[in-house]
């Protein structure tokens, strides 16, 4: 029986051996990279040498995210440096394992990634690549979190506030972010203090 079972990673790594001479995504064939937008993740590749060699838009833009919560912001940001170096290390103490990495960056509660390492073999020289998936899990964290509010019975208002306080921003920072000011962030906290004690209860 065949099995519909689609490996993504390893359809990657097929596209990559074909088009490796140039491998930017600008120059990437158009059909194939349309093709695999819609399902892949944000990509990073880097080779045997730890150089970068294909960094995507979505990627970019997540990488981007992470950097800014990182003091000073690099071009690859600590968080994807350390899941990288683990992976390097991996290859060359145990050189005939394949290990895949699984790792959740929670940059704050709203703000969480989820990378995926692993290597693939890239070309017909038995040249390796660390492929890095990044998928972006905010918006699945931010819904539970507006899901919660709902619960406890929080005003639309509330929620905004209950979102920002969740993300780590200070009273300040979120009296900005509504036009409101500091003094009514502690009011509307305070009520949402209140219900949430009573919806536990």
């Amino acid at each position: 029986m065949k099995s519909n079972f689609f490996d993504i990673d390893l359809a990657f790594a097929k596209a990559f051996c074909e088009h490796l001479g140039n491998f930017k995504e600008a120059s990437f064939p158009a059909p194939l990279r349309e093709a695999l937008s819609g399902i892949l993740a944000g990509i990073i590749l880097f080779d045997e040498d730890n150089e970068l060699v294909y960094l995507d838009s979505k990627a970019v833009f997540m990488v981007q995210r992470i950097a800014q919560a990182t003091s000073p912001p690099k071009a690859i940001p600590k968080e994807i440096a350390v899941i990288k170096e683990f992976m390097m290390e991996t290859r060359r103490e145990f050189p005939q394992q394949n290990w895949l990495n699984k790792s959740t960056i929670f940059i704050d509660y709203l703000t969480v990634f989820q990378v995926h390492a692993r290597w693939i073999q890239g070309d017909s020289n038995n040249h390796s690549y660390l492929l890095l998936k990044m998928e972006d899990q905010s918006q699945f964290a931010q819904d539970i979190s507006l899901e919660e509010a709902k619960r406890i019975g929080l005003t639309p208002r509330e929620q905004e506030v209950w979102l920002l306080h969740q993300a780590n921003y200070s009273y300040k920072k979120i009296a900005e972010q509504l036009n409101i000011t500091p003094n009514t962030v502690k009011k509307h906290m305070k009520s949402i203090f209140v219900k949430s004690r009573s919806a536990s209860s």
